[in-house]
């Protein structure tokens, strides 16, 4: 299979748990005609950069990480060059024995995947620790934002032969390190959370130091950047870890003390709360096995109160289609979830979409939790628990006053201000003047700023204009273009619901939130803070 721009483009640029509006296809749509050509992009003389959008993330407990929406004009740049020297760059990150997320290639779905998902880290873990008596468990202290992208021609090249030629303009390291700084201003420090190539860079770095591993007969895996490592006597595990620091160390990366740690075996393969909700039987759905259930996985979420015990507990019930009578009942459980975890709310709309036909109170019901959830989390600035409850309230046709639309504005935050506008063009938000204060991202400076999904997209949409009536994107060059193309980051049609009888258009939407329910998280964790 071979990776080509429209691939990365479309299914591999905006992070996979924005609301489903948000995607790239008309972008790839249209860079697909320059795959053999240069992209028609100009960055100047002075080769101007770009900020991205800061997309804030829950994840369990007060956890958050943050997600990055590349500029379109560098990411575009940065993905045609990984396209054109595809076949090297993989090759480099396919040398571990250790990992279980080697890069993929996918024809659906993300354009580069990990090549497993955690189940088979479950499995692995099980033969790994039958021959040996410790186990060394390390975990790298705040992975992605911790890289250094000059460590990139590094792992490429060869630590002294990067430093000797780091002014080789020519050298492919030096290249693809200059085009991820761009992407973010020419931060040397960190590479971007949500587009796939941070996965292939993360693992072109990482094999390096999984070569040197291998060179000590070691046995065990790795699951992004968390290491599992199995030996026969405490002694040789303590060894282990001061030789992965220093490996580490060549590249300017520290494991994290507080997760990294030597165990006698055995160990629980699996979490005890995860154990028990995945062997809760659901089917059929009654009453009183709802309640059990749902009891169970509270009682278990006071217990382990880190954990994302209630996303877990969100997403199978999401799984299960048929809820039947019950659902209210159940919809008034899950709205308890989201009320408690806010990353449970993806998977709580998920059931909520599927039953859009309810009582007025349990309408009401549901208009007051996303109000709420809403004016909680706007002032902490908290993208995702907001714009998915804005993008709901859209889907489900329920009004956003003028009080609950306020603490958005002030968040500062593309998504949810472009949810906003289109709440507006649907006649669901009512305070028009509170929304035209956004006319002040309206400029060309703010295209290559961290409000450039604004400031273009409201544009090409006819939601805001200029506050000096220009048109700023017909204005510069680049963006330009993208308008001209009919490029467009917002898709109005995947927050109108089909009929219930109609399957496969219904199935189509929510499609967008078939997301991974699984206990474990689907990133590394290192790249969370508290709030």
């Amino acid at each position: 299979m071979t990776l080509t721009i429209g691939d990365l483009v479309g299914r591999g640029f905006f992070p996979q748990e924005l609301p489903p509006p948000f995607n790239t296809s008309s972008l790839a749509k249209f860079l697909t005609p320059y795959e053999g050509k240069s992209l028609p992009f100009k960055t100047g003389k002075d080769n101007r950069t770009s900020k991205p959008e800061i997309y804030s993330l829950a994840r369990t407990g007060t956890l958050r990480r943050e997600l990055s929406i590349l500029n379109p004009i560098h990411f575009s740049l940065l993905a045609k060059f990984i396209v054109n020297n595809w076949s090297h760059l993989y090759k480099e990150a396919l040398g571990s024995r250790f990992t279980l997320t080697k890069p993929q290639l996918t024809s659906d779905g993300r354009a580069i995947a990990r090549e497993h998902n955690l189940e088979m880290r479950t499995a692995r873990r099980a033969e790994l620790r039958s021959s040996d008596r410790f186990l060394l468990l390390a975990d790298i202290s705040r992975f992605y934002p911790s890289i250094y992208t000059h460590s990139i021609p590094w792992a490429l090249h060869r630590k002294d032969v990067a430093k000797a030629k780091k002014s080789d303009n020519d050298l492919l390291g030096n290249k693809l390190d200059k085009l991820v700084r761009d992407c973010q201003d020419g931060q040397t420090l960190g590479i971007p959370i949500g587009p796939d190539t941070s996965l292939l860079i993360a693992e072109i770095l990482l094999s390096k130091v999984d070569r040197q591993l291998a060179k000590k007969h070691l046995t065990g895996i790795r699951y992004i950047d968390d290491y599992e490592l199995s030996f026969n006597t405490e002694e040789e595990a303590v060894r282990a870890q001061t030789f992965l620091e220093d490996e580490l160390l060549k590249f300017e990366l520290h494991l994290n003390p507080a997760k990294s740690r030597i165990l006698p075996l055995p160990q629980q393969i699996e979490d005890k709360w995860v154990s028990e909700l995945k062997d809760f039987a659901l089917s059929p759905i009654v009453r009183n096995r709802v309640i059990n259930f749902f009891d169970h996985a509270f009682e278990l979420a006071r217990e382990f109160p880190s954990e994302g015990v209630l996303r877990y507990a969100a997403g199978r019930i999401a799984k299960n289609r048929c809820l039947g009578e019950q659902y209210e009942f159940i919809e008034d459980l899950l709205i308890q979830c989201a009320r408690v975890e806010a990353g449970s709310l993806p998977f709580v709309m998920k059931s909520i979409l599927h039953h859009k036909e309810v009582s007025a109170n349990q309408k009401k019901r549901r208009q007051d939790l996303l109000h709420r959830i809403i004016l909680e989390h706007a002032p902490r600035r908290h993208s995702s628990e907001v714009a998915w409850s804005i993008w709901a309230c859209i889907a489900l046709d329920l009004g956003l006053p003028s009080k609950v639309m306020k603490p958005v504005l002030e968040m500062e935050d593309s998504v949810c201000a472009l949810l906003l506008l289109h709440a507006r063009s649907k006649r669901l938000a009512t305070a028009n003047a509170q929304l035209d204060s956004l006319q002040a991202m309206m400029t060309t400076d703010r295209l290559y700023d961290h409000g450039w999904l604004l400031a273009y997209e409201a544009n090409v949409k006819n939601w805001l204009s200029s506050a000096d009536s220009s048109d700023h994107v017909s204005a510069d060059h680049n963006f330009g273009l993208l308008k001209k193309a009919n490029v467009s980051f917002y898709d109005e049609s995947k927050t109108i619901l089909p009929d219930p009888a109609d399957a496969d258009s219904r199935s189509s939407l929510l499609k967008h939130l078939e997301v991974d329910y699984s206990a474990e998280e689907s990133e590394d964790d290192d790249d969370e803070e508290s709030e």
